[in-house]
Parts: structure tokens; C-alpha cells; sequence
């Protein structure tokens, strides 16, 4: 089960930079790093997916969002827009560092945790990509970043989904290209 917590979402102005090529299928920077050297979480099975999630170590901000690699048989065309989405809230949001304190923060490897047990699933529509990082039966929150990029999360604040919306036909022709 995803551990990535989110605190709260406060508003402020963000840079906003969502990349989809043919080489790595989608790639978010929230924040610059401004030569601070993030915490991520890694998510995927370990062999077919990776997702990487950047966190800024003083403030938590959410920071930078890179899908590496995407099983191709765990992608899922539909061919209409996707349910209305229930927004809680809009700004950035603030991951809980709890998970990074209980390690060794001095060593580089110590910096990323790693959880690879879940197949990520992708549901492609004409429009949208939406990423499904965690086994998810209940309602999803979500938290609206940018007119383009959304957050998905439970109840009790654990990050199960992304969304990129407002994709243009030669965004999603990239996605594809990239995965196959």
C-alpha cells in the first residue's frame, strides 16, 4: 500500500512543467530543486514500471513526478473522458516526511525509498492519462495542482492516483510511443 502521505496543500505559486515524449512517457516538475537534492518514493512492480516521486526535504513540497517506465499490458484505452472529478482542494501539495526521518538522511541511498509491489495501471483517454499507484476501492479526493494536473488521494490521505488532463492528441501519441 502506497505510504506517501499528503500534510495539507497550501497555495502558492508554483513553476509547472508537464513533458510527454517518445522517451520517457511522463515527466511533472512542480518546483525546482534549485540545487537541493530531493527525497523520492519509487513505486512500480520493480521490473516493467517505475514511477518516481521527488520531495523537497525542508518544506515537503511535492516537487517533481516521472513515470519511467509503464508495463504496456497495464495501460487501458477508453475511448470517452473520464468521471467528473471530486476537487477537495487546489495548490501544492505537502507529503508527509515522517517515512524519510526514521531513516539515515545523510547517506545518498538513504534518500529514496523504495516500494515496488504494485503493477501501476494507466487509463488513457482521448484527453487524460490517469495513473493508479495504489489499490484503491474507496472515493478519491483530489487536489488540483495546475488546470492540467491532479492529485488523487483517499481518506486518509495517501496518494492513489495522478491525473494529467487537458492532453492534446500529440501528448498522448508521445505517451504510447514511449511505453512500446
Amino acid at each position: 500500500m502506497m505510504k506517501l502521505t499528503i500534510d495539507s496543500v497550501i497555495n502558492k505559486s508554483k513553476y509547472m512543467d508537464i513533458s510527454i515524449d517518445g522517451y520517457v512517457p511522463i515527466d511533472i516538475k512542480l518546483f525546482d530543486t534549485i540545487g537541493n537534492v530531493p527525497l523520492y518514493y519509487r513505486l512500480g512492480d520493480g521490473k516493467k514500471s517505475l514511477l518516481e516521486i521527488a520531495v523537497l526535504p525542508e518544506n515537503g513540497f511535492l516537487s517533481a513526478i516521472t513515470l519511467v517506465i509503464i508495463n504496456p499490458e497495464c495501460v487501458h484505452k477508453v475511448d470517452t473522458a473520464l468521471e467528473k472529478l471530486l476537487v477537495d482542494s487546489s495548490g501544492t501539495p505537502v507529503v508527509n516526511l515522517e517515512i524519510w526521518k526514521s531513516q539515515n538522511n545523510n547517506s545518498f541511498s538513504q534518500r529514496f525509498i523504495d516500494d515496488f509491489d504494485f503493477d501501476i495501471q494507466a487509463i488513457v483517454s482521448p484527453t487524460s492519462i490517469m495513473l493508479n499507484i495504489a489499490k484503491n476501492e474507496e472515493e478519491i479526493n483530489w487536489i488540483k495542482c495546475s488546470d492540467r494536473f491532479y492529485v488523487g488521494i483517499n481518506d486518509k490521505k495517501n496518494i492513489t492516483s495522478m491525473l494529467l488532463d487537458k492532453l492534446t492528441q500529440e501528448e498522448i501519441s508521445n505517451f504510447f510511443e514511449a511505453i512500446s
